[in-house]
């Protein structure tokens, strides 16, 4: 399948793309300039857009004139081959060397503001480059969704998963790589009580969706109100937590953790003894929140 390119996107003209240039911005060795860390901060973006991916050089000649148009791009930190666009400026008037120019957004472009990703590997050292030599060389990848911001994390590993309320309902509505994950496995997980330490030990097992089926059942309601295992309900005092404090508490106080997985050819019933197991030694029938 052909690639889409950026301007497959951005529909530039001929003439726009002659006086455009593009700036591959990386994060300074000194570490006084982290372009990353400036996009996560939204209330930056506009500094970035309108001051560093403009700012002239002090040993080299202008590379932002009056008239010029800049796109800038920042490299995401999991994949030094993708980049993320910031913005596209015009320049009205260059402030000299040393000095970032005055500009302001470009045509009705900002839709795709840190959220459209190309792919491209960069060979040399420096950053500013003309559109007409990169721009199809710049694979679109991806179109974030509006939702997803920076600082958002690929999948971490089932060993490495601990996380709170609002972050894993976030994960679960907009990254198809952690409901993939938590889809693919059975396992035992651990809820845990932020505000006193208690405890609650579950287990996904016997469902089509793994873990991620269970713990959309805890985000939609704060527990599971139909599950029973050997015809009582198994968290009962679960249960009468979300009707005394409500699904806010659950909330704000509630994280999500991951003790053990296992595949599909794990027989359920050898689950349930590792779920027997975990809680006996977190103790938390005696002390958490389990009942049985």
């Amino acid at each position: 399948m052909k690639p889409i390119k950026l301007n497959d996107i951005l529909n530039l003209s001929p003439k726009d793309i002659n006086k455009t240039k593009i700036r591959l911005m990386v994060r300074a060795n000194d570490g006084v300039f982290d372009p990353v860390a400036i996009a996560k901060d939204e209330r930056k973006r506009d500094k970035l857009n309108k001051e560093n991916l403009i700012h002239n050089r002090p040993n080299a000649g202008l590379s932002f004139k009056r008239g010029n148009i800049a796109i800038g791009f920042i490299r995401l930190p999991e994949n030094k081959d993708h980049w993320l666009m910031t913005g596209i400026v015009k320049v009205k008037k260059d402030n000299g060397r040393g000095k970032p120019a005055d500009a302001e957004y470009y045509d009705n472009n900002e839709q795709f503001n840190f959220r459209l990703v190309v792919k491209y590997h960069k060979k040399t050292q420096g950053g500013i480059f003309t559109a007409n030599k990169l721009m199809d060389e710049l694979d679109v990848v991806e179109i974030w969704n509006p939702e997803k911001k920076l600082e958002d994390k690929k999948f971490p590993g089932f060993k490495n998963v601990c996380i709170g309320y609002d972050e894993l309902k976030k994960k679960i509505e907009f990254s198809e790589e952690w409901c993939t994950a938590l889809r693919s496995r059975k396992g035992i997980y651990l809820i845990t009580d932020k505000s006193n330490g208690k405890l609650y030990v579950g287990s996904a097992y016997g469902e089509k969706d793994g873990i991620l089926g269970r713990w959309r059942t805890y985000l939609e309601s704060g527990c599971d109100r139909n599950g029973k295992e050997n015809g009582i309900y198994p968290n009962k005092e679960f249960q009468e937590l979300v009707e005394r404090k409500g699904l806010s508490y659950i909330k704000r106080n509630f994280q999500y953790s991951i003790l053990e997985t296992f595949t599909d050819d794990v027989a359920d019933e050898d689950i349930i003894n590792r779920e027997s197991h975990w809680k006996k030694v977190l103790c938390s029938k005696d002390f958490g929140y389990n009942d049985n």
